[in-house]
């Protein structure tokens, strides 16, 4: 088990958040729906089992399984209209599927307004509770690098997380929703997630140098890849040297598990190379600290027989300007 979460193996694990269960009860209270009634869905039933439901709470069903707080699409509200009751409120709603209605819609997606937000602002609105899942999509996976070796950590499975917010119009702070719900989970509650693959694979040379270029939370499998390097050597294997190329906009903010690598550093394990871009008045990158490595990486990946390595994690951004600083 300990093997399919390790992150210096390239892992990474699929999250499937669930929605937070105060307001899912206000939701169900102000649509008048009955928290435990049992639904039969279709559609939550594994595809290879032909003929099979699944059979679940409406507390549930709105809380582990569909994007109840998501932002929805025109598409919604063409299957949204015919269940309100009131002619206004059917017109106002199958209005906004129109073409010239289509600011309007799109001033409520600035205003990051949900499928909650639409289904209580129409208040005669009445959707037999097996219908929700007709509606709302389901809740989808994040997948996240796993930013540990479970060679030197047993037992344990670590993300790098940072809560997501932005600001809608109107000035109010929306956060991501598996982000916030890996962020206040506490010891003791279950978090539903499975081990996936990564395209980065650590090399089986031990003794290969490895650069690696990490933008922000893409940090966290080079951890990992730090931290197995740290247990090979514990056991007596030669490794080769590291250098970790790391950007941010502030130290104080932004440089995660500081005391664990400068410890690595000292230790002579890793060579970090930190750029924080808003620490001073000139503008620091990670590609300028790649371009005063230049002799190093042409020594390692250049010339005829090196066998080293080159890494990128992070924001596609940047990708280019690093990519133009190694040629």
């Amino acid at each position: 088990m300990e093997h399919a979460v390790n992150g210096s193996q390239g892992k990474a694990l699929s999250v499937y958040a669930t929605n937070d269960g105060e307001k899912v009860m206000e939701f169900i209270k102000e649509m008048q729906l009955d928290p435990d009634q049992i639904v039969s869905v279709e559609e939550l039933a594994p595809q290879s089992e032909d003929g099979t439901v699944v059979l679940t709470t409406v507390y549930k069903l709105l809380t582990q399984y569909l994007d109840l707080f998501g932002k929805p699409t025109r598409e919604f509200l063409k299957k949204l209209f015919p269940y309100a009751q009131d002619i206004q409120e059917k017109v106002a709603i199958a209005e906004m599927t129109l073409d010239r209605k289509t600011e309007d819609f799109q001033d409520r997606q600035a205003r990051a307004a949900t499928f909650a937000d639409y289904l209580t602002e129409f208040k005669s609105l009445k959707i037999p509770a097996d219908k929700y899942m007709e509606l709302i999509p389901t809740i989808k996976q994040r997948v996240y690098s796993i930013c540990s070796s479970s060679d030197y950590r047993p037992g344990k499975c670590q993300l790098l997380v940072v809560r997501e917010d932005w600001q809608a119009k109107g000035g109010e702070t929306k956060y991501g929703l598996c982000s916030s719900f890996l962020t206040f989970i506490r010891s003791g509650a279950f978090c539903v997630a499975h081990s996936t693959h990564s395209v980065m694979q650590m090399p089986e040379d031990k003794s290969a140098h490895i650069f690696m270029a990490g933008l922000g939370t893409g940090l966290a499998p080079f951890r990992a890849y730090i931290e197995q390097r740290k247990f090979e050597k514990t056991k007596g294997h030669k490794v080769g040297p590291m250098t970790l190329f790391f950007g941010g906009r502030y130290s104080k903010a932004e440089y995660y598990y500081r005391d664990e690598f400068e410890a690595f550093e000292a230790e002579g394990l890793v060579k970090c190379c930190n750029a924080w871009s808003r620490d001073q008045k000139q503008k620091i990158y990670v590609q300028h600290k790649i371009m005063e490595e230049a002799d190093s990486i042409w020594n390692e990946l250049g010339r005829e027989g090196s066998t080293g390595y080159f890494f990128l994690c992070g924001s596609k951004q940047p990708e280019k300007d690093v990519f133009a600083a190694l040629l």
